[in-house]
């Protein structure tokens, strides 16, 4: 029973941990059939509340009392359609409870789980610590060609969110209050995520959020401070004496045929080596940067008397980002309900929250850019619209457009309804049903004034722009689940479900663009001018539904061999019409070693107390793709027409045979736990493959389409790998609150295409040779994260030109792209995190430290910023290296070509360098009151902890990061009271 004297069904009760002997019915009511010993510890375990144990001293019949506690969550595995018991799982999973993210940092759970997880990788971005924009995530590497991110509505790689037993996006758990989260699931392999059939391929996160107590009325609140300043170490850019004698050396000032404009251009010069001499020299970086200084505020009070318990929840988050003008405003609220009557039992989640949003309309790029010989503001302290304009030089100031009345605002909010009724007509079996709606509302509206320097050559009717978009989107989910757990002969514990699932997503778009707006503060799209040429309202709206039925299995023969099995049908409207249905399937097998006879007998020596062996397959599937692929549309053409009337043309060529994008999921890992419960070892082999791959290939012109591209099936992309944890406990005292660990987590793995033959021949010539100028190829063979340059044999001393090695050796001044080669993997070789955690009473300290070992990486400061510097692009600033270590006379051993030589320099191996790396991701030190002390207080508990987040970061590389928007590094401070 619960400490309100109500009965609870569904507790499992075990004998040492081990074996199940039974499981209590909807009275809380449980019968023991097989012998036990006397001085047996029975266990007793349910989601949700912390484990009991009783010793057996020969009673007759016992009361049990479960409390309430989220945190002791380790046994079991949340999957969200079953929880399963750890001791009998087969797949592999990782659980970390709210305290354990809460241990990382305050941010955000993506953040925390990136330290706790080694499968679960953040990938870097231009974007740095943007609070607007969402992470580029993967679990286990990539299922998906990287190449279609861009051109699809979903990110093919990211895994699949689920929030209380309900499908989520990665904002809705972005923005989720930490302490709202009870535990999160992260399921990796095919045993554990083929129960979500066609969209499990990417790995699942499961993640659970507090639910009410029971007994007299909770109040809880939890606020943390942050304090954020950007991280601009990886910046290497010249000062005002440096640039200035970097221009001359290149000629900018010289050597002109014109006399007039070369007398201009020196005089420019003259003019810039005075202001340099009374000490201008511009530091642009830390204009649009400021301290970030951000609040969050949470207030839960939960209760509830015998059969009904409720939870009432509001949070406040503010974040004011690093740069100005940015910022996310985050309001949310919650009601949970719990309701027991006999045999059934109802819950319902209920939450609302609203987002308001702004981005700086200047990118961090733009003041990286300018020149530091340049003051900022004129005589008079006025900012002027150009740093410099005249016939030869235009460069603009970028305090300038952020000081007008541009903006780049959003907002919306979402409503979201979780219902949940179950019933256990006996002991043995429970029906669940469950509904869910979703409805989220978005919309972004930008503004540039007229008076932007980048309408300086634009038609005066047609400077300024507004751009306005809506996005309404309702999500209607419903799914149910039979289950049935029987124990037979004390030794065979069978488990079974049978359920069904069915969801449909409606969405409409409806957007517009103007163009022309007077000078003022006249940004509102009717003092527009009309809209852009050609332009017209946007408006879309489509349908999705899926449907799916599924069979779920779990057989355990004395708690030592393991067998877990699932089919699901899934039927999704994303798919070509002659595919709409595929079945995944997936088999689990383990065996728990600590179990057997001869392992207790033979091992003793190394306090073995859990070893499983574990092994899954199966071919979970990807459907983050838009519906629209699949469809032949058509547009009406207004200015064309014939005898019928208007006419119309093929916009998009659809495949209704396009087929699902399934992988093999193969993986065989261990579970250790030795010398007592001091060491514990987790490790996992994965063999992951897409076949058939889903690619955008050109169409001829002659196809008639105006989009000339079409979704395909074909080739096959293996990705493999290892994820890795060991934690030793150095000190392990849990009588005294006394332990110390060291711990680390590593990854490693890798990709190779296949079956692809020259299909993406016209894409690899794109990126050789286009604008992307990029180092990725797609080859049979090789792998999505190569690194394809010409070998370069450095610059000849003599000449400061480059020599190339060809594909046969020889050296050549000549580059070809047909001498390319695979020169590095921007995959790390192994990545992890190394830490440390003590606690003694209520004083606990943690440090997780990133380490990267092996990986290669295009640098392209070196590329954009050292070389390739065109005459054009002088009124930028640039970095160091390109006045100290380029070639400058002959007989100089240097690294970079002739620095008066502008002409455009191919990639080549000379720009790719080892990128390992080693960062400080989280310092905590926390206190937790006596309960003595808190009372003294007034309180129930008072937590204090602070943080360091990003503090440090040393890398073998030199290369800008955040380049868009900077990253940031933190400290925090979080309170935590309970009454």
């Amino acid at each position: 029973m619960d400490n309100t004297s109500v009965g609870l069904p569904g507790v499992s009760v075990y004998t040492n941990g081990k074996t199940l002997l039974a499981v209590t019915d909807v009275n809380g009511n449980f019968t023991i059939t097989k012998p036990i010993k006397i001085g047996s510890v029975l266990s007793f375990v349910s989601v949700g509340l912390k484990p009991q144990r009783v010793t057996y001293n020969g009673q007759a019949s016992a009361k049990v009392v479960m409390v309430d506690d989220v945190n002791e969550l380790g046994d079991v595995v949340v999957t969200g359609v079953v929880n399963k018991m750890k001791n009998s799982f087969t797949g592999s999973a990782a659980t970390f409870s709210g305290d354990q993210l809460k241990n990382v940092g305050t941010q955000n759970a993506i953040a925390s789980l990136k330290t706790l997880d080694p499968s679960f990788n953040v990938l870097d971005s231009e974007f740095g610590s943007d609070p607007n924009r969402m992470p580029n995530i993967e679990i286990r590497g990539k299922s998906s060609l990287i190449s279609t991110r861009d051109e699809l509505a979903e990110d093919p790689n990211q895994p699949l969110f689920i929030l209380d037993g309900f499908e989520s996006s990665l904002q809705a758990i972005y923005d989720l209050d930490m302490n709202r989260i009870a535990s999160i699931t992260i399921l990796k392999d095919a045993a554990s995520t083929a129960i979500y059939g066609s969209k499990a391929s990417n790995g699942v996160v499961v993640v659970e959020t507090i639910k009410p107590k029971s007994g007299h009325l909770h109040l809880s609140y939890n606020g943390s401070a942050n304090v954020q300043w950007a991280d601009l170490t990886s910046y290497n850019l010249m000062n005002a004496a440096e640039k200035l004698e970097f221009e001359k050396l290149v000629g900018r000032y010289s050597n002109f045929s014109n006399t007039e404009q070369e007398l201009r251009l020196m005089q420019s010069y003259n003019d810039k080596l005075a202001d340099i001499a009374r000490g201008v020299d511009t530091y642009w970086l830390s204009e649009p940067l400021r301290t970030g200084l951000n609040h969050r505020h949470s207030i839960y009070a939960d209760g509830g008397e015998g059969a009904f318990m409720f939870g009432l929840g509001l949070t406040y988050n503010g974040v004011t980002g690093i740069m100005k003008e940015s910022k996310r405003d985050n309001i949310s609220g919650n009601i949970d309900l719990t309701y027991r009557l006999n045999k059934l039992q109802f819950s319902n989640k209920f939450s609302i929250s609203n987002i308001d949003s702004q981005d700086p309309m200047v990118s961090f790029s733009e003041y990286a850019k300018a020149n530091p010989y340049y003051t900022k503001r004129n005589e008079n302290g006025e900012v002027e619209r150009w740093l410099e304009y005249n016939d030869d030089i235009k460069a603009s100031n970028p305090l300038y457009d952020a000081s007008l009345n541009s903006y780049s605002k959003s907002g919306g909010y979402s409503i979201s309804d979780k219902f949940v009724a179950e019933y256990t007509p006996i002991k043995e079996m429970k029906i669940r049903g469950r509904f869910g709606f979703t409805h989220t509302s978005s919309d972004s509206k930008t503004f540039y004034s007229p008076r932007s320097t980048s309408y300086y050559e634009t038609e005066y009717t047609k400077r300024g722009s507004y751009n306005w978009g809506q996005t309404k989107t309702n999500k209607y989910e419903g799914e149910l689940t039979a289950t049935y757990a029987k124990v037979f002969a004390d030794v065979h514990m069978f488990n079974f479900a049978v359920g069904g699932y069915l969801s449909q997503t409606n969405s409409t778009y409806n957007g517009y663009s103007a163009v022309g707006f007077p000078v003022g503060d006249y940004d509102l799209p009717s003092f527009s001018n009309g809209y852009p040429e050609g332009g017209k309202p946007g408006y879309s709206e489509s349908i999705s539904r899926a449907v799916s039925g599924y069979a779920i299995g779990n057989y355990s023969y004395d708690n030592r061999y393991l067998i877990d099995f699932s089919y699901r049908v899934n039927g999704s409207s994303v798919f070509g019409r002659n595919k709409h249905y595929i079945g995944t399937w997936a088999v689990g097998l383990a065996w728990n070693l600590h179990n057997e006879k001869f392992i207790k007998d033979n091992l003793k020596s190394l306090g073995i107390t859990y070893l499983k062996l574990r092994a899954s397959v199966g071919n979970p599937g990807n459907q983050n793709f838009s519906s629209s692929a699949t469809i032949t549309t058509f547009r009406y053409n207004f200015n064309s027409f014939n005898y019928f009337g208007m006419t119309t043309s093929m916009a998009q060529l659809g495949n209704p045979n396009l087929e699902w994008q399934t992988t093999i999921d193969r993986n065989i890992g261990f579970d250790i736990t030795l010398l007592n419960d001091r060491l514990k070892l987790v490790g996992d082999y994965y063999y992951k493959t897409t076949d058939p791959l889903l690619i955008t290939i050109d169409m001829p012109a002659s196809s008639g389409a105006t989009n000339n591209q079409i979704y395909k099936n074909f080739g096959k992309q293996t990705s493999q790998g290892f994820t890795g944890q060991a934690t030793y406990y150095l000190i392990r005292q849990i009588k005294n609150r006394l332990w110390w660990n060291v711990r680390g987590t590593l990854r490693t793995g890798t990709t190779k295409l296949s079956g692809i033959g020259n299909k993406l021949e016209s894409f690899n010539s794109k990126e050789r040779e286009g604008e992307n100028r990029s180092t990725k190829r797609y080859y049979d063979g090789a792998s999505t994260d190569d690194i394809w340059v010409v070998r370069s044999a450095g610059i000849d001393p003599a000449t400061g030109r480059e020599i190339f090695i060809k594909k046969n050796g020889e050296l050549t001044y000549d580059f070809s792209y047909d001498d390319e080669v695979i020169v590095g993997n921007s995959r790390p070789t192994v990545e992890g995190v190394l830490g440390t955690s003590f606690s003694w009473k209520g004083l606990s300290v943690s440090a997780d430290f990133r380490y990267r070992i092996g990986g290669y990486s295009f640098n392209s400061v070196l590329f954009n910023k050292v070389e390739n510097i065109s005459t054009s692009s002088l009124i930028y600033n640039q970095d160091k290296r390109a006045l100290y270590d380029r070639w400058q006379k002959p007989g100089d051993h240097a690294q970079f070509k002739d620095i008066a030589n502008s002409v455009s320099t191919p990639m080549s191996s000379r720009f790719v360098q080892r990128d390992n790396s080693w960062s400080l991701e989280s310092l905590r030190i926390g206190y937790e009151f006596s309960p003595e002390l808190a009372r003294r207080c007034g309180m129930g508990s008072i937590r204090l902890n602070a943080y360091m987040n990003d503090i440090f970061r040393l890398t073998t590389i030199k290369q800008e990061r955040g380049t868009s928007y900077p990253y940031a590094r933190s400290v925090s401070f979080a309170l935590s009271l309970t009454l």
